[in-house]
């Protein structure tokens, strides 16, 4: 092909046509030559690159229109990008983005490798470009980065605050007296939220006789986001703004845009409603703290810190909009595909039962313990994580770095992208294209294995892993314990055999959302006495 192009150019200069797309297609022609033919001969230790044709936007139109598809995410689909691209051999290989070299690194063992990397491969360039993008000045960013600590927890001091915060921020949400606390209130909220008297609202759709027909995404978001947001920073800050909740659905269903910063003028949703959440986190802590009691431990500790570094009001809004994003931002979204599990098989959804009601009917104090002893509750959860995580890790390389024998230049970025470990064959078997609920009670060892990373890991593992498996079960159990459910014949989408789609093509760091409009309607009838 090449061979033909480079006769036709030749021959049209020879015969002195020497016009613009004859001297085009020579340049164009010598980059490619050059960028994916020679280059690599003279380079043998760099990572391969998957050739592209447009300079600068590499495979930027093909990552936003169907990132998934770009990794290998299945076996139809890798078949035209990614590792089977170079053999599938799990060596890293690069993709060009929108100007932006990324390593994408699929080998669990040159993860592992890649976590225990502080030095030369760095997390920090990520948190503070998303610390801007939340609306953060350059000079509240600088103090956080330069500022000394003072006081605090031992292992954090002599840290900028902005690795301190990394430090407090695991303390209520690790197994520990400040997580039992945070976890008795999430759990109370969730109990609340869940009785047959509060379903109202937008959850309830319609009530007839003894029947809530309810929308399972609503019910699944205003659980979990009313419930996390007001134990974690207390009851005022949804009242100051009762539709904080909304704005951040519409934000976290757009948040890839604000990752991948997209223009303004791509992304107008995203930011109206990133705007809406600064403006509630501003009027929140522009309140004295006695009128906003019950916040959790980590933002007392960390407003007290940033005030005193002189971060701004402003700032300290901006800052926490991060934070608040994290501890949202999954546990809705698995809660959905869990429930959509169960109540799409009556078999699992007995068995399920059956496992949580000796557990449930002893009362709330517990039950997060007894429930961790219900095996096809948490092996439905990990097959959820596995099957529906999308979950990716980005690191900055410093300075030259060797993983898995390939140099990685300074300047790009190593990309993790954890969904392709969970449809790796070898592991998890030959069916890693459909969902098993009996996949991990089978083998319980898979969760433990190093190709099963849905929160992550090494300095970046999800600090909220343990309140968000805690979340999933008592939700589920909960559920599945009070209410009777069926699906409804209003069912909302275009959802093939009535399960709603997963949205696959849009570019995710977390829980993959069903495709846009697709839901589940359900009928409850209530079974047992509210606890």
């Amino acid at each position: 092909m090449f061979t033909t192009l480079l006769h036709t150019v030749i021959d049209g200069v020879l015969s002195g046509y020497s016009g613009l797309p004859v001297v085009l297609g020579v340049a164009w022609l010598s980059w490619y030559m050059w960028r994916f033919k020679i280059r690599p001969a003279l380079q043998p230790t760099h990572p391969q690159e998957m050739p592209y044709w447009i300079p600068v936007i590499g495979h930027g139109i093909q990552f936003f229109k169907d990132s998934e598809a770009t990794f290998p995410k299945s076996r139809s689909q890798v078949d035209m990008f990614g590792r089977e691209y170079f053999g599938n051999v799990r060596k890293p290989f690069a993709l060009t983005v929108m100007g932006q070299r990324l390593y994408i690194v699929t080998s669990p063992q040159d993860v592992s490798a890649i976590y225990k990397n502080t030095t030369t491969l760095t997390f920090d360039e990520f948190v503070r470009d998303m610390m801007l993008s939340f609306g953060a000045s350059e000079e509240g960013v600088r103090k956080m980065w330069e500022s000394p600590r003072t006081g605090g927890n031992v292992g954090s001091l002599h840290k900028v605050l902005a690795h301190a915060g990394e430090d407090y921020y695991r303390q209520p949400f690790h197994p520990g007296d400040r997580l039992n606390d945070l976890w008795t209130n999430i759990q109370g909220r969730m109990s609340l939220c869940l009785q047959w008297c509060t379903i109202t609202g937008e959850n309830e759709l319609s009530t007839q006789h003894d029947v809530k027909t309810v929308s399972l995404m609503n019910l699944c978001q205003n659980t979990l986001l009313s419930s996390a947001t007001s134990a974690v920073f207390g009851d005022r800050l949804l009242e100051l703004a009762p539709n904080l909740l909304k704005a951040f659905i519409v934000f976290d269903d757009e948040s890839w845009k604000l990752t991948y910063k997209l223009p303004p003028f791509l992304a107008k949703d995203m930011h109206k409603a990133r705007q809406q959440i600064f403006a509630a986190l501003q009027s929140y802590f522009a309140l004295p703290r006695g009128e906003r009691a019950g916040a959790t431990w980590v933002v007392d500790i960390l407003e007290t810190e940033m005030r005193r570094i002189q971060v701004e009001d402003h700032d300290i809004a901006a800052l926490f909009g991060m934070p608040f994003w994290v501890i949202n931002g999954n546990a809705y979204k698995l809660c959905f595909w869990y429930m959509a599990y169960l109540v799409s098989d009556p078999e699992l959804l007995r068995i399920v039962r059956a496992e949580v009601e000796p557990a449930v009917s002893q009362g709330l104090l517990g039950l997060d313990d007894r429930l961790e002893d219900c095996p096809q509750l948490v092996a439905v959860y990990h097959e959820v994580l596995r099957y529906h995580t999308a979950s990716a890790s980005v690191r900055s390389v410093a300075t030259p770095t060797d993983v898995g024998g390939f140099i990685l230049d300074p300047g790009a970025k190593v990309l993790l992208p954890y969904r392709q470990l969970h449809f790796d064959e070898s592991i998890f078997g030959p069916n890693v294209d459909k969902f098993d609920a009996d996949r991990f009670l089978a083998n319980t060892g898979l969760s433990k294995s190093p190709s099963f990373r849905p929160f992550g890991g090494g300095t970046t593992y999800c600090a909220g892993r343990h309140v968000a498996r805690r979340e999933l079960l008592t939700f589920a159990a909960l559920v599945v314990y009070r209410y009777d459910m069926e699906t409804s014949p209003a069912n909302v989408g275009e959802a093939q055999g009535g399960f709603p789609r997963c949205d696959v093509k849009k570019p995710s760091l977390g829980v993959l959302p069903p495709v846009a409009g697709d839901d589940l309607i359900l009928n409850l009838r209530k079974r047992g006495g509210d606890l």
